[in-house]
């Protein structure tokens, strides 16, 4: 007598936690996972609601400054979270205010998705980030890394783009991205258009980042730069 052999069981429908959601990589982000079968539902927090609509969507709203506030708004069980969040020093006015977003935000997200079962944790920071840099924007963004580390995900992704190409994704005015991008368009050819250095465009990161949450072997921590993005978010 033969035995039919059990058919593979369907991985259950994940649930995505999002913060950053308006920003242009974020934004790009959330359009990604709503289309993707793995994922059955997605949740972004922010200090405002989002205009999006979607069935698989939930925009909730926070005080991002603080762990317990985001953490009551959050699902009851979060299997991935993304964290897009990001200013300008120009944006900010203050250091004091830049680092409130980009460290103090950032890490009371990641404990926030911790406490409600997040594995696997994927920040978005900059080429260059490390918290010995002497940029205070580049160290605020290795000194996040290290506290997010710090926080105890199975799995920890940093994701360091270079120049963004929001291609016209941004609601707000950057004068210096975009003088930086024109410089860029112009290396281009000279330097490689997926090169470490050049300018990415925000849809190529959106979709290495969702490839990246996905990864079955990811190792505990692993750190992303350009030209790898350019690899993995290939269309």
């Amino acid at each position: 007598m033969t035995t039919t052999p059990p058919s593979p069981t369907t991985p259950s429908p994940v649930c995505c936690l999002v913060a950053g959601g308006s920003g242009a990589v974020g934004a790009r982000l959330l359009q990604d996972l709503l289309v993707d079968d793995r994922v059955g539902r997605v949740a972004a927090v922010g200090r405002r609601a989002l205009a999006a609509r979607h069935a698989r969507l939930v925009s909730v709203v926070a005080d991002l400054s603080d762990a317990a506030s985001i953490g009551r708004v959050c699902p009851d069980e979060v299997d991935v979270a993304f964290c897009c969040l990001g200013t300008t020093m120009r944006q900010a006015g203050s250091r004091e205010a830049f680092r409130a977003v980009d460290h103090d935000a950032v890490v009371a997200f990641a404990e926030a998705a911790k406490r409600h079962g997040a594995k696997r944790f994927l920040l978005v920071t900059s080429l260059g980030a490390d918290a010995l840099a002497k940029s205070f924007y580049l160290r605020t963004k290795g000194e996040a890394e290290d506290a997010v580390e710090r926080v105890g995900f199975s799995s920890f992704v940093v994701v360091r783009p270079s120049l963004l190409d929001p291609g016209g994704a941004r609601r707000d005015r950057r004068p210096g991205e975009a003088l930086g991008l024109s410089v860029m368009r112009a290396l281009g050819p000279v330097i490689g258009r997926q090169s470490r250095w050049a300018a990415i465009p925000v849809d190529v990161v959106a979709r290495a980042l969702v490839r990246l949450a996905f990864d079955p072997g990811a190792a505990r921590r692993r750190i992303v730069l350009s030209d790898e993005l350019h690899r993995l978010g290939a269309a």
